[in-house]
């Protein structure tokens, strides 16, 4: 069974921010859009894991941010 994607309309006001940002950033919010199916799991994803993965640790923010880059380069990914 296949997440739909929820249209803007029916996202919170919040989500709806953060999506419209994705598109201005990136060009593409199917990641929001699916993940609004359970905003729970999303509020986990960016607020705990994705923070303390890099925000949080002894390598420095600014190493993490050229690894990002490089692997989505490598895996032509927008974000």
């Amino acid at each position: 069974m296949a997440l739909r994607r929820l249209p803007r309309e029916n996202l919170s006001a919040s989500m709806q921010e953060l999506l419209d940002t994705s598109l201005a950033v990136a060009g593409d919010a199917h990641f929001l859009e699916v993940g609004a199916n359970a905003p729970h799991m999303l509020d986990w994803y960016f607020n705990s894991f994705y923070g303390q993965i890099f925000f949080g640790g002894i390598a420095p923010v600014r190493i993490k941010e050229l690894v990002r880059l490089r692997l989505s380069t490598l895996h032509g990914c927008a974000y």
